[in-house]
C-alpha cells in the first residue's frame, strides 16, 4: 500500500484526541471536511516515497503555491483508507512549481459519502497531523531555489507579509 499526503490549512481540526468520541460512535467529526475541499468532486493529494525522502518538498512545493511561505500542517495516510471508502485514485499530474513534485500527484475522485469516509477513516487509520513551521519552510524553499527544483520566482513568496 502507498502512503498518501494531504497539506491540510488547520492542524487541529485534525486532532485525533478531539475526534476520539466521534470515531467511538462509527462517525467523524465535520469540521476536518472543511480541509478536504473538492474541485469538480476531486481532492489532490501526493504519493509519499517508502522512505519519506519526498516528503518535505512535497509540503514545501504545496506551500510556495500559495500567497506567502508560512507554516505547513499535513497528514499521512495509507491509501487502503481510500481503497476501504470505495474511492477510485486517478494519476493526475499536480501543478506546483516544483515540477519534478508533480508526478505524484494523484486525484481522489470522491462522492459527499466518500467525502465523509475519507474524513473518518484518516481520523481513524491516518497518522498524527504534522507541521513544517515557518522558520524551516523558508530554509526549503530557499534550498529548492538554489537546487534549482523551484524557480527563482518563489523568492517572492518569501518575503510577502
Amino acid at each position: 500500500m502507498a502512503l498518501l499526503l494531504r497539506t491540510v490549512d488547520k492542524d487541529y481540526r485534525w486532532f485525533k484526541k478531539e475526534a476520539a468520541e466521534f470515531l467511538a460512535a462509527d462517525d467523524s467529526p465535520a469540521d476536518p471536511i472543511a480541509d478536504l475541499r473538492t474541485d469538480k468532486n476531486r481532492l489532490s493529494v501526493y504519493v509519499i516515497s517508502d522512505d519519506r525522502s519526498n516528503l518535505e518538498r512535497i509540503v514545501r512545493a504545496v506551500a510556495v503555491g500559495r500567497q506567502r511561505v508560512d507554516h505547513a500542517a499535513y497528514v499521512v495516510f495509507d491509501s487502503k483508507v481510500v481503497e476501504e471508502a470505495g474511492i477510485e485514485i486517478e494519476e493526475v499530474p499536480g501543478t506546483t512549481k516544483d515540477v519534478a513534485i508533480n508526478d505524484w500527484h494523484r486525484d481522489l475522485v470522491l462522492s459527499g459519502k466518500k467525502l465523509a469516509a475519507l474524513a473518518k477513516g484518516i481520523l481513524r487509520d491516518g497518522e498524527d497531523v504534522s507541521r513544517i513551521l515557518k522558520e524551516r519552510m523558508v530554509q526549503l524553499v530557499v534550498q529548492g531555489i538554489k537546487d534549482g527544483e523551484l524557480p527563482e520566482e518563489c523568492k517572492e513568496k518569501l518575503t510577502k507579509k
